[in-house]
Parts: C-alpha cells; sequence; structure tokens
C-alpha cells in the first residue's frame, strides 16, 4: 500500500484520505470494484465521503495509471490497482474478471508491431465468456431453451 501512496507524493499529489481510503479497498480487494462497489466500502469507513469524490479520484488515478479500468461488455466499469499488465477473462454476466499471467504481446503479435514499427503506448487484453457459476446458472435456469423442451416457452 505505502508504494501506491509513495507514488501519488513523487508525482506531486497530495495523499488525501479520500485517495488513501480508495488504494486501500482497491489493494485489499481480490476481485475487480465498480466505483460503486468502491463508493459503499469507502462510506463504511469515511460516511462523509461522496460518491462524486470517489469517481473524481478514481479518474485522477486512471489518468496517473495507478489504477486500470476495465470496461466489461454491456455492464459496469470496474476498476483495480494498476499492474503493468491488464489480460483477462471476463464474464459478461456478473462481470467476474480473472487476471490473466501470459501477456498476448509476444510471439505473433510482437512480430507484427516490430515489423510495422508501431509504437505501443499500452494494451489490454479481454476474452468475454460466462465464469463456471453464471454457466452453470444459465444451463439449470428453467427459462434455458432445454428446460422447456426446447422451446423456451411456456405451455399450458
Amino acid at each position: 500500500m505505502s508504494t501506491w501512496v509513495e507514488k501519488l507524493s513523487a508525482r506531486g499529489y497530495k495523499i488525501t484520505p479520500q485517495r488513501r481510503i480508495i488504494l486501500e479497498i482497491l489493494d485489499n480487494s481480490d476481485r475487480h470494484l465498480t466505483a460503486e462497489e468502491i463508493g459503499l466500502q469507502v462510506k463504511e469507513i469515511e460516511p462523509s465521503i461522496s460518491l462524486a469524490t470517489v469517481y473524481r479520484n478514481l479518474n485522477l488515478l486512471v489518468e496517473l495509471q495507478m489504477v486500470s479500468r476495465l470496461n466489461i461488455h454491456d455492464g459496469p466499469v470496474r476498476y483495480e490497482l494498476h499492474g503493468g499488465h491488464n489480460h483477462h477473462l471476463v464474464c459478461m454476466n456478473c462481470g467476474a474478471a480473472v487476471k490473466l499471467g501470459v501477456c498476448p504481446m509476444q510471439g505473433e503479435v510482437k512480430r507484427i508491431v516490430d515489423e510495422t514499427g508501431f509504437e505501443v503506448s499500452s494494451h489490454h487484453f479481454e476474452i468475454l465468456g460466462y465464469c463456471r457459476e453464471c454457466s452453470l446458472k444459465k444451463e439449470l435456469s428453467p427459462t434455458s431453451a432445454g428446460a422447456k423442451g426446447g422451446t423456451g416457452v411456456d405451455q399450458e
């Protein structure tokens, strides 16, 4: 946690209680959080901090590349502390994101970048789909086509 605070201070920004709390929440999270989820946790620690303040600080931390913004297909934006690379499996239902331990900027992609002389400033990689839990829920759902004789329509 102190590394993030030191980075913020080294860039000339004040270490406000709001920023410290947001960084602590992200540092202690084992998953990507929405601004609203962060806001709820912030309120538990300091009720006087508004959701607008959380958004303002998240935007600043993203701009400073201390926090990464994960845009999930048809879902809310989620945030995490910036760990250098942003490569994820993302569930399109619940928004769960699993960080990948590999970087696609190798092999064929790296060769194309080098051949074209393209200067990469940053990159992210997402594979969209459904996590195990959401896949199982879809299979077990009474509204799924298989549960209604293949039609998906209630019959009387």
